[in-house]
């Protein structure tokens, strides 16, 4: 299923009740430059509670994300210079795919399109995980990804994200073996 803002917003409570990453202040954590991360999030800090409520999602699946406000306090939001540049530029090599999270305010946004522009030319592993369901109108450019659905274990905990073909909706595969190189097939 395509992920709303209602349950987006739902799941970043659920993480709060469990007092996870909620707590999370943006001094709480330094990168560790060593890391490696399963995706990159490409998000608009105006939907900081959607990405909280993404974080659970991912980290409730076994996936580890970075999100530069969370993951990197030494970014300095109101002092952008070429510098944060190339640290989010390192950043998206640590990671081995990057994911859009297109929101309205991610097509505001300066330094989204600029991420997934970055993210398209040093890897295959890009794809959109659209919280609205507008088309892409005046960004068609990100029909050309993949995009991610969430499919939730009912009545168990956790669920998984499955990559799908914009052109086929039968074509998709596990975000798991996605970034491991596999392509969406018939399923």
């Amino acid at each position: 299923m395509i992920l709303t803002e209602a349950m987006l917003r739902d799941a970043a409570q659920e993480a709060q009740r469990l007092r996870r990453y909620y707590t999370l202040s943006e001094s709480l954590t330094h990168f560790d430059a060593a890391a490696r991360y399963d995706l990159f999030i490409s998000h608009s800090f105006s939907d900081k509670e959607l990405v909280i409520g993404l974080l659970h999602l991912f980290s409730s699946s076994g996936y580890t994300v970075y999100i530069d406000w969370i993951e990197d306090s030494s970014l300095d939001r109101s002092n952008v210079t070429p510098r944060t540049a190339a640290l989010i530029r390192q950043r998206i090599t640590q990671s081995q795919g990057t994911s859009y999270i297109a929101t309205t305010n991610s097509t505001q946004s300066k330094w989204c399109p600029w991420e997934l522009g970055v993210s398209d030319g040093m890897k295959e592993r890009v794809c959109i995980l659209p919280v609205m369901y507008t088309l892409f109108k005046g960004q068609e450019y990100l029909g050309l990804y993949p995009y991610l659905e969430y499919h939730s274990n009912y009545g168990m905990t956790g669920g998984d994200f499955r990559v799908y073909d914009q052109q086929n909706h039968l074509k998709n595969v596990s975000l798991r073996n996605w970034l491991n190189g596999e392509d969406p097939s018939y399923h």
